[in-house]
């Protein structure tokens, strides 16, 4: 009997972490702002955008099932977007590369493919230079970055071995890299895990900051103890997103630390990106990343003075009643109803709220229980 409970609670315990590991691997940290001060972030698979009235709308209608993670912004004013899409059928990990100019015109770079050209990212410096991490499978045995030059040349430009070691070029070893930004002399800046590493034009590679007061939830560090985006301001000052401890980093271009912002109880900052002296924050509902409750994003004046300017929580409960429009929000229009229901996206689900996905973990656990009682009973 004793052996049936310990199964029960093990199985159940492994199905629990299971569920909240996903929860958090796949949120969406993608956020940019263009030279007018209009902010585009993703939903994980929706492009919304707030113009510089404050009107907020559908950018891009996404596809269900294909991710987008993070995005990044030209001179130009084009955003690009890379979408993932893993196939459980056939363990393959899928991606595609798009472009959208500032009218809203759709270009696909790189089709839906398994192997996309080396090199190939959103990630670019200010020479045009692209940089990817390969492999992008999840395989854990090595991760290199990839530099492709704007006449399609390649080569490793740091990274060898899976793991953690600073050095020069292919002597550094990385993990999970999940974001990258550019700073002065197209210095690369990194979230690595629970790190802040940089490397420099020659391919060294240092790490400036690593997350030791994580508020750990299991041994593992990850995802629990992730860095997710961050950027580099106009003084050379990295901020990056403390998911974990719900706080918004600053590292000063002399090294110096600082916590820039700390979110408010039941939110926590997933992407960040600069615009002059203001901060523009993405923000989600900790432990529910991939829930689609909504993200909000927060505006940080050059005086620290910090703003809600929208929040899809409201504006996903406006589509089942409009009486609950946020302040921050101009009515939903018919056109952007229809692309959010075609898509299949965003519409608020019975599994979508953190209530209801609780509310399932719990009916699992009570119906375990319950099977304990009939073992006992027999």
């Amino acid at each position: 009997m004793r052996k049936i409970i310990r199964t029960a609670i093990l199985f159940f315990s492994l199905f629990f972490i299971g569920l909240m590991t996903d929860v958090l691997s796949h949120p969406a940290w993608g956020i940019v702002v263009d030279a007018k001060g209009q902010i585009y972030f993703s939903d994980l698979e929706t492009i919304y955008k707030i113009d510089s009235q404050g009107k907020l709308s559908i950018f891009r209608a996404g596809v269900s099932g294909r991710h987008v993670h993070d995005l990044s912004i030209d001179a130009g004013g084009n955003i690009y977007g890379w979408e993932n899409v893993y196939e459980p059928q056939t363990e393959k990990h899928l991606r595609a590369f798009w472009k959208m100019s500032p009218k809203g015109e759709y270009t696909e770079i790189v089709s839906l493919t398994e192997n996309p050209p080396l090199g190939t990212s959103i990630w670019r410096d200010s020479d045009g230079n692209t940089y990817s991490v390969e492999p992008w499978n999840n395989e854990k045995k090595e991760t290199k970055i990839i530099k492709r030059t704007t006449d399609g040349k390649t080569s490793v430009f740091a990274g060898g071995k899976y793991g953690y070691l600073d050095g020069q070029k292919e002597k550094a070893e990385f993990n999970v890299i999940t974001d990258m930004a550019f700073g002065k002399d197209n210095t690369i800046y990194l979230t690595n895990d629970d790190k802040v590493r940089k490397i420099d034009r020659f391919g060294m590679v240092t790490t400036i900051y690593r997350n030791e007061t994580t508020n750990q939830k299991q041994n593992n560090p990850e995802p629990f103890s992730r860095l997710y985006g961050l950027d580099v301001d106009k003084e050379n000052n990295v901020v990056a997103a403390d998911f974990a401890n719900n706080r918004l980093l600053k590292i000063s271009s002399d090294g110096k630390i600082s916590t820039f912002l700390k979110s408010e109880k039941d939110w926590s900052p997933i992407g960040v990106a600069t615009f002059g002296d203001e901060v523009y924050v993405l923000e989600v509902r900790p432990y529910t990343a991939s829930i689609h409750t909504g993200n909000r994003v927060l505006k940080i004046s050059s005086t620290g003075k910090s703003t809600v300017i929208a929040n899809l929580e409201n504006r996903n409960k406006s589509v089942e009643n409009p009486k609950l429009n946020s302040v921050n929000f101009l009515p939903q229009t018919k056109e952007e109803k229809n692309l959010v229901a075609n898509a299949n996206i965003n519409s608020v689900k019975a599994t979508d709220s953190p209530l209801a996905f609780y509310g399932i973990v719990g009916a699992v656990s009570v119906a375990f229980f319950a099977l304990i009682v009939l073992f006992r009973k027999k």
